[in-house]
């Protein structure tokens, strides 16, 4: 889903990682016979992954959901943070950019089973974020 975040990362563009990634994966899938229903529900995945108000297809929901539990997960959450300590981000920078990640994510959460299993985690970082700042 993330095809470009590296490349728009270094150029410090971010903000097109979504478009970059869904025309990478547009200029990919034209080598494979896939019909235009499965094309576009891949297509939607890519870009609707940072969540959207409404999804076009459930498995469009399901790859949001996915990505938001992947960072969610307390392994998730530990490797962003060690990740920013590689960049030498100061730790008030990497503890505010991590909650806000961390927020993002979680208000995008739209399934029950994963609000039910990452809530707790998500109320532990918090905690644990106030209590180190």
């Amino acid at each position: 889903m993330d095809l470009k975040l590296g490349e728009c990362f270094k150029e410090g563009k971010l903000q097109e990682h979504i478009a970059r990634s869904s025309q990478a994966a547009k200029k990919f899938l034209q080598n494979f016979e896939i019909v235009p229903e499965k094309l576009t529900k891949i297509i939607s995945c890519v870009e609707s992954h940072h969540g959207v108000p409404e999804f076009s297809c459930l498995e469009a929901e399901i790859c949001a959901n996915a990505d938001c539990y992947r960072f969610l997960h307390p392994r998730g959450i530990v490797s962003a943070l060690i990740l920013r300590g590689r960049r030498n981000e100061s730790t008030d920078n990497a503890l505010a950019q991590v909650e806000k990640k961390m927020d993002e994510k979680f208000s995008i959460l739209s399934l029950s089973t994963c609000k039910e299993e990452l809530t707790p985690y998500y109320n532990m970082f918090k905690k644990i974020i106030a209590e180190a700042k």
